[in-house]
């Protein structure tokens, strides 16, 4: 347990800094991000569902990497793009239609993730750090308050671990985290509103959660414990990034209707 853990650390203390790094310089690094995320979890994907790799990881991949360059110019092309190569996985993996919703499940928060960060808002740069905190926040949070408090399960059938006190601390430490973050923004002149991010946060904290259950459903299903072992102590790349696959999506529909 301690070896794992600090495996956990070791691997979050390397990656973190890369991830904020490309967020940071943006354009070209956070759109190579978005792609190498995007075509690790091809390669899962397939590789969770088959056991091996074929020209549908491919696919996969150059879809992935297609909406990372183009997703922020033209929305709706990097959506026809989705479309098409869901079409065509269906098709060459022989009518798979799990092997197809991964192209959906990959490619929609790819998506949302390149508009986050080239919306014309002017707080683009801080949805992006704000939405990485949140959900790292949560998972935190989930972890320190449903291993130290734990009681009822929250959806046994599901995850096995995943208490209410997980959810609640999760949505806490997020809330927490937000607002240290609207404070550090300010020092930067960068005047948020506190309200809005903080009691977003544990909205969003929520959501969150309901993406890790949905890839702990979908593990369940496949009977594996893990996507990958890309990760040291964390498993693959959904493992990590379950929660805002399902995040993503809703902070980019919310800068969609409120522009």
């Amino acid at each position: 347990m301690k070896s794992n853990l600090a495996l956990r650390i070791i691997s979050a203390l390397i990656l973190a800094p890369l991830v904020l790094g490309a967020i940071f310089f943006g354009d070209p690094a956070y759109n190579l991000l978005i792609a190498v995320m995007g075509s690790a979890m091809a390669w899962e994907w397939e590789h969770m569902i088959t056991g091996k790799i074929s020209a549908v990881a491919v696919i996969m991949a150059s879809t992935a990497t297609m909406i990372a360059f183009v997703g922020a110019t033209v929305p709706p092309l990097a959506l026809a793009i989705i479309a098409v190569a869901a079409l065509l996985v269906y098709v060459k993996s022989g009518k798979k239609l799990l092997l197809s919703f991964g192209v959906f499940y990959i490619g929609i928060p790819m998506m949302s993730l390149i508009y986050i960060g080239y919306t014309n808002m002017e707080y683009s740069f801080e949805m992006v750090l704000w939405l990485m905190f949140v959900v790292w926040a949560t998972d935190i949070g989930g972890y320190v308050f449903g291993k130290s408090l734990g009681g009822p399960k929250l959806l046994p059938k599901i995850s096995p671990k995943k208490t209410w006190s997980g959810l609640l601390g999760g949505m806490l430490f997020a809330c927490v985290v937000s607002y240290f973050f609207v404070l550090a923004m300010r020092h930067f002149e960068v005047y948020l509103s506190m309200p809005f991010f903080v009691g977003s946060s544990a909205v969003l904290a929520v959501i969150s959660q309901m993406g890790d259950l949905f890839e702990s459903r979908i593990k369940r299903y496949l009977n594996i414990k893990d996507s990958s072992n890309l990760i040291p102590g964390h498993g693959g790349i959904f493992d990590r990034v379950d929660g805002l696959l399902f995040a993503a999506p809703v902070v980019a529909l919310f800068l969609l209707f409120s522009n």
